[in-house]
């Protein structure tokens, strides 16, 4: 890979998206806890990934609808660099890293809670990180550095309270947890690079080839496992309790349009910020759901409470969040005046040869009056 700029800079833009992304990040893991909660289906049957790559393929198709007809009526060429240089043979791996960590994500929060599971997470950002200074040649202000520490800080709060506590914890949701985190950062890294290499891939794109490629996966293991005994792993689930078929609706059309709206963020804070900036966003959205999982959980399940060590946490990875997103700010001015002084004195060493050159008229008027 060709290495990235000197220093990671966060855009001040990309802020209002992190805010956009956490707000439907919390909508699309409630939302995904309640599926889960309603045991629709058995869990062998992968009900949410289905949903998930379902909302993701449907999303990307409308907005490539858009795209084109947007193009055809300022009547620019649809034609990409990518498919006049060939598609990168990296984005294959794009599809697969996202499914592993996807099918991951969901088996951990089952055996662990969401909340658990949102702080195990946060050790998405170092390992983001550190992928990106691997293999992209990024390196991290001074600034961003402290706000990476502070982050993991406030995650090691909450790891801590969660480890001490009465309740008891799977070793296997946490092994499968940390899993997750290692599919997702490939997966960040794949989507830093195909958006910034010389073959770019656009996000829409990267979509596209994620929702569909999962979408397909989803299907084949369907007919081969699900269709196989419907009545056991779909209908006797169903049908074991009394179900208000609009509330259930409701609920999974919420978690598809959140999911597509975040994704859709997820995609423009790589593009703009990079992979750690949206391993930082994802550790905000963390606390979001935390929160609100004690709001809407905590009374049916003691493993979505809060305490006030989970507010310390959560304050903690809010303040080192934002702090990231600015921590480039200074840098970025300097680098500008620098620009600006390089500017001025190259207009000022322009400017010199003239001031040589009007002395000549002088020595002629002189030359002329000795005449």
């Amino acid at each position: 890979p060709r290495p990235m700029s000197a220093t990671s800079r966060a855009p001040a833009g990309v802020i209002p998206i992190m805010a956009l992304h956490v707000a439907f990040g919390v909508c699309y893991f409630l939302t995904a806890q309640e599926v889960l909660n309603m045991k629709l289906v058995a869990p062998s049957a992968q009900p949410l990934t289905g949903m998930i790559y379902c909302a993701d393929a449907v999303s990307s198709f409308v907005s490539y609808a858009r795209e084109r007809r947007v193009r055809a009526t300022m009547g620019t060429p649809t034609s990409s660099s990518t498919s006049r240089a060939g598609f990168p043979r990296v984005a294959l791996a794009l599809p697969v890293f996202d499914l592993c960590g996807l099918t991951c994500a969901f088996e951990a929060m089952r055996a662990l809670g969401g909340p658990l599971y949102q702080t195990l997470s946060g050790l998405l950002i170092p390992f983001s990180a550190l992928l990106s200074s691997v293999f992209l040649s990024r390196t991290f202000t001074s600034r961003q550095i402290t706000a990476i520490a502070i982050v993991l800080g406030g995650l090691a709060v909450k790891a801590g309270d969660a480890l001490t506590s009465d309740a008891t914890v799977d070793a296997r949701g946490v092994v499968i947890a940390i899993a997750a985190t290692v599919f997702y950062g490939f997966r960040g890294l794949t989507m830093e690079y195909l958006s910034k290499s010389a073959t770019p891939l656009s996000g829409n794109a990267q979509t596209m080839l994620m929702g569909c490629s999962g979408l397909a996966a989803f299907a084949a293991y369907t007919m081969s496992r699900t269709a196989r005994d419907v009545d056991g792993l779909v209908w006797a689930y169903y049908n074991a309790r009394e179900r208000d078929t609009r509330e259930v609706a409701k609920v999974l059309f919420g978690n598809m349009l959140s999911r597509a709206f975040m994704v859709k963020m997820m995609m423009a804070i790589v593009t703009r910020a990079g992979a750690t900036q949206l391993a930082l966003s994802n550790a905000i959205r963390s606390v979001g759901v935390i929160t609100f999982s004690h709001v809407f959980f905590c009374a049916n399940d003691s493993r979505q409470c809060l305490n006030a060590q989970g507010a310390l946490s959560a304050a903690m990875v809010v303040i080192g969040g934002v702090a990231y997103a600015l921590g480039g700010a200074k840098s970025t001015s300097s680098s500008s005046s620098s620009a600006s002084s390089s500017k001025s004195r190259s207009k000022s060493t322009a400017a010199k040869p003239s001031t040589k050159i009007t002395p000549a008229p002088s020595l002629r008027r002189r030359s002329a009056r000795r005449s």
